[in-house]
């Protein structure tokens, strides 16, 4: 798919996350100008130094916001100014802590929903923007008893499918996440039937993203967010509960957002990207991809993650954007390929010193 509007300014949040900063090479490469939202002049600084942004050498096609808090009214309303179009992915992300009922609402609801309905807003006072792009989540579509195993799938996934937000409390960080991303896309549909702006929106709902993640300076980042399923298998950790079979990987979902901008794909529309997943199949990967340094004892290999099974239709998704999603095979040589090149690093970083 062509990008037609290439010399278009696009405003990108949540850059300095392992999806934001992949679309963000994505949308670089494909010529748009950035302007990319960040919380510190810090974070920019990394973001601009990064060697895979230096090689991409963007110059002035590269430019930084500081919008330190995404909840604050009109958070958004300089960046978005004179942009031709919004990809917003900066949301509350799960950090592996379960934190206390009381703080469930202000660290997940209430900045999703408010960044979103922020960013929807600036776009209207900018009166340019062409089309937002949001980053939801298939569990925005999914009851949360599905997500979980609890309850098995009764019927497959489709992208208009639409469930009820449910308040907390919460019984864990992933239900409270899954709660927020359900609140927003229902606050997004919600605002754009009533205000009916120029512009249209595509929400993206992908599962669980692995893919390398080129912001990790340590092995221990590396183990870090969604990644860290496929890693925790490849270095022994038995799982004591089942997690869903569902996973995409990071240069389709990267991919798709920059793509998702050419206004020949339909606005005003969901897109799932996804692909099923047996996680026993890793461990079988990781032999077959690594078997040297499995034989080394680097990937124990011995891990284990029960699966249960979710039907997810993506078919609209491969259709509109004319890929067939890339499967396990790849995400894993992508995540642990990563992991031991971070190890050879630091190991050549220990012995210099």
């Amino acid at each position: 798919m062509t990008c037609p509007y290439a010399s278009s300014l696009v405003l990108i949040t949540g850059t300095t996350g392992h999806v934001g900063f992949r679309v963000l090479i994505h949308a670089l490469s494909a010529g748009y100008s950035v302007r990319a939202a960040v919380r510190s002049s810090e974070k920019a600084k990394t973001i601009r130094s990064h060697p895979l942004i230096k090689a991409l050498n963007p110059s002035s096609r590269l430019s930084f916001i500081i919008v330190a808090d995404l909840c604050k009214p009109n958070a958004y309303d300089e960046a978005a100014r004179s942009v031709d179009y919004v990809i917003h992915i900066a949301s509350p992300l799960m950090s592996n802590q379960i934190p206390p009922p009381d703080d469930q609402d202000a660290f997940f609801i209430k900045p999703a929903v408010r960044g979103t309905l922020n960013i929807l807003e600036a776009a209207k006072k900018s009166r340019t923007v062409r089309r937002v792009v949001i980053t939801s989540s298939i569990t925005a579509l999914i009851p949360f008893s599905e997500v979980n195993g609890s309850q098995r799938s009764s019927s497959w996934i489709s992208p208009t499918d639409r469930i009820p937000f449910v308040p907390g409390p919460y019984a864990n960080e992933f239900e409270a996440y899954a709660a927020s991303k359900v609140a927003a896309l229902q606050e997004a549909e919600a605002w754009m039937a009533t205000h009916n702006p120029s512009f249209d929106v595509v929400h993206l709902h992908p599962s669980f993203v692995e893919g390398r993640n080129d912001l990790a300076l340590h092995t221990r980042e590396v183990l870090k967010g969604t990644n860290a399923i496929i890693l925790s298998i490849a270095i022994g950790k038995q799982f004591d509960h089942s997690t869903m079979g569902a996973t995409v990987h990071l240069e389709d979902v990267a991919r798709v957002h920059v793509q998702a901008l050419d206004e020949g794909v339909s606005g005003n529309t969901s897109y799932i990207l996804s692909q099923n997943t047996e996680w026993d199949e890793v461990t079988e990967i990781v032999s077959r991809e690594f078997p040297e340094a499995v034989k080394k004892g680097l990937l124990p290999n011995t891990g284990d993650a029960p699966t249960h099974p979710v039907f997810i239709d993506s078919s609209l998704t491969e259709d509109v954007f004319g890929f067939r999603h890339m499967g396990l095979e790849e995400q894993v040589r992508s995540v642990v390929g990563h992991y031991l090149e971070m190890r050879r690093s630091q190991k050549k970083s220990v012995t210099r010193r």
